[in-house]
């Protein structure tokens, strides 16, 4: 509990584009959300929601006046939503870039700002008129000049290490103005038990032979979750035994990787199933979870993975933010993701049955501790902390 004239109950704006449950930033906002709704006033400023939940989430629409540019999507949605939440609540959170907030979640890397040492003074020159004359950049730089300025009572929440490591490096911001919170994982996958009769029925639906070992993939960005390197590593396999179940949309390359597993002669091991809106139903049918991605912050797929009883590969805390949760051997870890060679090696040491179960209850053991709950708390601990952060500025000018 905070101090006396802290009031117990918040009143909260949300501040996200779209509210709904797919997607990985926008997950993470619902289930803060959601969680965070029974105790205080959840106020959502969205241009869209898709919600059918029972807790007493308040919805404000945010006019979508353009879709693209982005930046300038961007830049209205800041406009509007300062203009709308006024200053009638405790604490505005954001999980975009705006201009003006307490708490704002960060999950995606730094647009930055290009380095000039070394570059001599032409380069340097030239690289200052192309950023007068690209809108699109003024505009993404003066957002995050804006986001990341110490400014008043604002905490930034990094989804992970790799996340605060990325702002500090293109912002001057100290340690004391960030706070971590994790994704989480739904509680009642941890327990989830194996269900032969079901996963046999699965494994007919999409046509996989009952002794395959099934390795599934999931992300929409094929190309930076590290889908090539999957493939070529698959290719190096005995093709007998493995299908790869691919599932996401390919951020509009669906064709060229078809292509790709077709040039590399995978067109019975590899099944793409494009964008699955009920990815849950797939991890019971998985022997092996792999995501070599070579940029994220923190994914939740691998995560869930665990919490499904899945053994799970990812790429090291270099490429990917939920590595820095893996400590005693929860999952194991690609050093480069790039290499094929050590995809392939990775999966080979996954065909037998007991390693992958010792992995699979490792993971198991590790998500008990990551749950949504927990991230949900982690998040008003924030709240509470810019309050008494404020209350103390004020103190200090009187």
């Amino acid at each position: 509990m905070g101090p006396p004239d802290q009031p117990a109950r918040l009143k909260i704006a949300v501040l996200i584009k779209r509210f709904v449950k797919t997607g990985g930033a926008e997950r993470y906002a619902m289930e803060v959300v959601r969680r965070l709704a029974w105790k205080h006033d959840m106020h959502v400023f969205a241009h869209e929601w898709i919600y059918d939940g029972d807790e007493p989430i308040v919805f404000h629409k945010v006019p979508r006046l353009c879709v693209k540019p982005a930046w300038a999507n961007q830049l209205l949605f800041s406009y509007l939503t300062h203009r709308a939440v006024g200053r009638e609540f405790d604490i505005v959170h954001s999980f975009e870039k705006v201009a003006h907030c307490d708490v704002m979640t960060v999950q995606s890397p730094c647009f930055g700002r290009p380095s000039v040492e070394g570059q001599g003074l032409w380069k340097t020159i030239a690289g200052g008129i192309g950023l007068v004359l690209s809108p699109r950049r003024l505009a993404w730089r003066w957002l995050e000049s804006r986001q990341f300025s110490e400014r008043g009572a604002r905490v930034v929440i990094a989804v992970s290490e790799q996340v605060k490591r990325n702002v500090q490096t293109h912002y001057q911001l100290p340690d004391r103005r960030f706070s971590l919170a994790y994704t989480g994982v739904e509680s009642p996958r941890v327990e989830v038990e194996p269900d032969r009769q079901r996963d046999a029925g699965l494994r007919a639906e999409f046509g996989i032979a009952q002794n395959d070992l099934v390795v599934l993939f999931v992300g929409t960005e094929f190309k930076r979750k590290g889908l090539d390197a999957l493939l070529h590593g698959l290719a190096l396999l005995p093709r007998s035994r493995v299908t790869l179940l691919v599932a996401g949309g390919g951020g509009g390359r669906l064709e060229h990787y078809k292509a790709l597993a077709d040039r590399l002669q995978l067109g019975r091991e590899v099944k793409f199933l494009g964008l699955v809106s009920d990815v849950e139903r797939l991890y019971p049918l998985a022997d092996v979870f792999i995501l070599p991605t070579l940029a994220d912050p923190c994914p939740l797929s691998p995560l869930e993975a665990m919490a499904a009883g899945v053994a799970t590969v990812m790429s090291s805390s270099e490429f990917n933010g939920s590595a820095e949760l893996i400590t005693k051997g929860e999952a194991l870890i690609l050093t480069d993701p790039n290499d094929p060679k050590e995809i392939a090696s990775t999966l080979t040491a996954l065909m037998d049955g007991h390693a992958r179960a010792s992995l699979a209850e490792k993971g198991r053991q590790l998500v008990r501790q990551l749950t949504w709950d927990k991230t949900a708390e982690e998040t008003l601990s924030v709240y509470r902390d810019v309050i008494r952060m404020r209350m103390a500025c004020r103190e200090a000018t009187r």
